[in-house]
């Protein structure tokens, strides 16, 4: 029984010794992925819905722009006024209906993200980012 104890001990420790290096074998064959998040301010604030005669409505959205490359974080700050301007035409063209619903907001974003990725491939020639999110979404009716 006492030689039991230090054997399973020994497998233990071994394990655990074991493990962050074969972790750190695999971050060698591919090179690690540095993501960074890059916030678009201030809040993207426009109105919507002023087609059918009624009252105007408002929505603000805060969008992140993530990417695996810092070279587009920087070309994003460099076209920052085409990028927020299309992003507020974009808003402003939704309906009620498309605001009212996770769905519909989700289908404006992945709009959004096509918008931004397609506006860096034009400017620079490489679309980099590779996700546009919403860290707010506030619509007033």
């Amino acid at each position: 029984m006492s030689i039991k104890v230090p054997a399973f001990f020994l497998l233990m420790l071994s394990m655990c010794v074991a493990m962050p290096l074969a972790a750190e074998d695999e971050g060698e064959e591919g090179a690690p992925v540095s993501i960074q998040y890059h916030d678009l301010t201030p809040p993207f604030v426009a109105n919507f819905g002023s087609d059918n005669g009624k009252k105007l409505k408002f929505l603000k959205a805060g969008v992140s722009v993530r990417t695996s490359s810092g070279a587009a974080v920087n070309e994003v700050m460099n076209h920052d006024a085409l990028v927020r301007h299309q992003i507020v035409m974009l808003l402003s063209r939704q309906t009620e209906e498309t605001l009212g619903t996770s769905a519909g907001q989700e289908k404006v974003r992945l709009e959004a993200l096509e918008l931004v990725q397609q506006i860096l491939e034009e400017e620079t020639g490489d679309g980099q980012i590779d996700d546009l999110l919403f860290t707010s979404f506030v619509v007033q009716r």
